[in-house]
């Protein structure tokens, strides 16, 4: 990963934040400030948020997958750790 110097301006509260997340991570601070540009610019774009909806609703509409039901109470049994369904 190539470095540079960047000074930046903010508030204390985000500086605290910051400082915090570094000492509790066992970080730099450069490292946590990295970490969450990167996850920043990882989240979906608006378009492919729709295309995904798109391909979902045209696996259902073909009858492809599994009853929503069916999918939610396996999450559930999963959350909670409910034994008797498994």
């Amino acid at each position: 990963m190539a470095a540079f110097d960047l000074k930046l301006e903010i508030s204390q509260e985000i500086a605290g934040y910051l400082q915090a997340e570094a000492k509790n991570r066992g970080i730099s601070l450069s490292e946590v400030v990295s970490d969450i540009l990167a996850d920043y610019y990882a989240e979906l774009t608006e378009d492919q948020i729709l295309e995904s909806i798109r391909i979902g609703m045209r696996q259902a509409l073909a009858g492809q997958g599994r009853p929503a039901r069916e999918v939610l109470a396996e999450v559930e049994r999963d959350v909670t750790g409910d034994a008797r369904d498994r």
